[in-house]
C-alpha cells in the first residue's frame, strides 16, 4: 500500500460517502428504531448469512423476543426454534446466554464496545457496529464490507484475514472515523457497509454509480478485483445421506435430538452417510440402528435433493420408511413424534423440512404395507 492521503481527502470523502449514503440507504428493519437491542439481533443474524434469509426472520425474532429480558426468559429450544432456517444456530446460543448473563447481573446492554465483548458471542466487529449505531461511540467496525471497500480505496495489499492486511484496514478505519471530527459515528460506519453490499461489490464492482470512485485508488489503477486478496477456500467435499420419513398412525413425525456440536438441540430425521459403492435404503438401516437404536425399514424412495452446509455438498435421498417392531419405549430418550404443524415450535434445521416437502400428496396411506426398495443416490453434488 503507498503512502496514506492527508486527512483533508479524508474528511470530503466522508462527507460524500455519508450524504449518498442519507439519500440511498436501504429501509431495513432495523434501522426503523435503532435500539441497541434491535441492533444487536440484526448484527448476530446477518453474520454469515444473506439479507435476504434475515428479513423473513428478523421481524417475527424480536416480536416474540423483544428485549434482552424476554430472550432470557425462554428455553433453548424456543429460542433454537424461532432461529430455525437461518443456520449457524451457535449464534442464537450465544445470543442466549447473554441475555442470560445480562438478567443475572441486572444490568442493561452496554453502551461502550469494550464492555460488549465482555459478553458471548460478541466480538470486535459486533461490538463496534452496537455501540457506534445505538449508541453513537466513535468506534470503527469492520466487517467484510468494509475490508473490501478500504481495500480497494486505497490499494491494501496482502491476503485478507492474514494479520498485515488486517492491520492496515483497521489503521485506515480508524483514521476515517476520526477525520471530520469522528460526527455520525453509526451512520459512517453503515455507510461503509452498505457501499460494499450495494456497489461495491465482491465480483463485480460498480464503479459508474459508486460515489467515491474519484477517491478510488484502484480504480484509476484498473484493479478493482484485484483487492481484497482472498485466502484458499476449503476445498468441497461430496456426502451421500440417506433420510427416513417414519410417521405413525396418527401423522405424527420421528424426529430425534442432536446431541453433538454444531447442531447440538436440533431434531432431525433420522439419516445416515453412505458410499458409492453401497444402496442408500442399506445404508439408513444401518445407520438406523447404530445411531438411533431403532429398526427401519425403507418403504419407497422420494425425490432426491441438495443440501449445503458449509463446505459440504450433501445429495440426498429421502424415504419413507417403516419402524420395525415399535415399542413404548424403543425410540430412545431423543426420539419423539411430532405433528408436521409442531415443527414451527421446535428446533430443527431446513434439511428436515425440505424432506418433508417431498412426501407431498403422495405419502402412503398409514399402515399400507411397505414394500422394500434398493436405490441409488442422484449423483454426485
Amino acid at each position: 500500500m503507498s503512502d496514506l492521503p492527508p486527512a483533508s481527502p479524508f474528511r470530503l470523502l466522508r462527507r460524500t460517502l455519508l450524504a449518498w449514503f442519507r439519500k440511498n440507504k436501504r429501509q431495513l428493519p432495523f434501522r426503523e428504531s435503532p435500539d441497541a437491542w434491535r441492533v444487536w439481533v440484526s448484527e448476530v443474524m446477518l453474520q454469515q448469512t444473506r439479507m435476504e434469509a434475515v428479513l423473513p426472520r428478523y421481524g417475527a425474532f424480536v416480536a416474540r423476543f423483544p428485549d434482552p429480558g424476554a430472550l432470557a426468559d425462554a428455553s433453548e429450544d424456543e429460542v433454537l426454534a424461532a432461529w430455525a432456517g437461518l443456520g449457524y444456530y451457535g449464534r442464537a446460543r450465544a445470543l442466549h446466554r447473554a441475555a442470560r448473563q445480562l438478567a443475572a447481573e441486572d444490568r442493561d446492554i452496554p453502551g461502550k464496545a469494550e464492555s460488549l465483548r465482555g459478553l458471548p458471542g460478541i466480538g470486535e466487529y459486533t461490538a463496534a457496529a452496537i455501540a457506534s449505531i445505538a449508541f453513537g461511540e466513535p468506534v470503527a467496525a469492520v466487517d467484510g464490507n468494509v475490508r473490501r471497500v478500504l481495500s480497494r480505496l486505497f490499494m491494501v495489499g496482502g491476503v485478507r484475514g492474514r494479520a498485515p492486511f488486517e492491520g492496515r484496514v483497521r489503521d485506515l478505519a480508524g483514521r476515517l472515523m476520526e477525520a471530520d471530527g469522528a460526527r455520525d459515528p453509526g451512520d459512517w460506519n453503515q455507510a461503509l457497509m452498505e457501499l460494499g453490499a450495494t456497489v461495491c461489490t465482491p465480483a463485480v464492482p460498480r464503479c459508474g454509480p459508486c460515489p467515491v470512485r474519484e477517491f478510488c485508488w484502484s480504480r484509476v489503477a484498473g484493479r478493482q478485483t484485484e483487492f481484497p486478496e482472498r485466502p484458499a477456500r476449503p476445498r468441497a467435499v461430496s456426502v451421500r445421506l440417506a433420510v427416513a420419513v417414519v410417521r405413525d398412525r396418527e401423522g405424527r413425525i420421528l424426529v430425534f435430538r442432536r446431541g453433538e456440536s454444531p447442531m447440538r438441540g436440533l431434531y432431525e430425521l433420522p439419516c445416515g452417510e453412505y458410499r458409492s459403492d453401497e444402496s442408500a435404503d442399506t445404508a439408513l438401516v444401518r445407520e438406523a440402528a447404530s445411531r438411533y437404536g431403532i429398526r427401519l425399514q425403507p418403504a419407497r424412495a422420494l425425490s432426491g435433493f441438495r443440501h449445503t452446509v458449509m463446505n459440504r455438498r450433501i445429495a440426498v435421498v429421502p424415504f419413507e420408511a417403516d419402524l420395525v417392531d415399535p415399542a413404548p419405549s424403543g425410540i430412545g430418550p431423543a426420539g419423539r413424534f411430532v405433528h408436521p404443524r409442531e415443527l414451527d415450535r421446535i428446533p430443527s434445521g431446513s434439511m428436515l423440512r425440505k424432506a418433508l416437502q417431498r412426501v407431498g400428496s403422495t405419502s402412503r396411506a398409514a399402515g399400507k404395507p411397505s414394500e422394500r426398495l434398493l436405490v441409488s443416490a442422484p449423483g454426485d453434488p
